[in-house]
């Protein structure tokens, strides 16, 4: 198992995961942060509420950067015949394994 931190990118400000999280491997973490912003997606629409969140970033314990997934890119694929862009997050390069 390897401890992940999933950092919250917000609209109006960062969250930092100063816990983490134990996965398998990176593969793991990422369909997980995935998932979880999707089912975010879904109860801001159900509840009505604006969507502040932009990105998560994936960070081991030495606090280097593995991996960015963006909102567009946990919604890709998601949204038959919508094609999701402009959804960037401050970082540039999402995938920086």
């Amino acid at each position: 198992m390897v401890r992940y931190f999933l950092n919250v990118d917000l609209k109006d400000g960062f969250i930092p995961d100063t816990e983490g999280l134990d996965f398998l491997n990176i593969e793991r973490a990422m369909a997980e942060v995935i998932s979880g912003m999707r089912d975010i997606v879904v109860e801001h629409i159900q509840q009505g509420e604006a969507l502040a969140l932009r990105a998560i970033s994936i960070t081991d314990d030495a606090g280097h950067l593995i991996s960015i997934v963006t909102l567009a890119d946990a919604l890709n694929g998601s949204l038959p015949g919508i094609a999701v862009s402009g959804l960037r997050s401050r970082w540039g390069n999402r995938n920086v394994r």
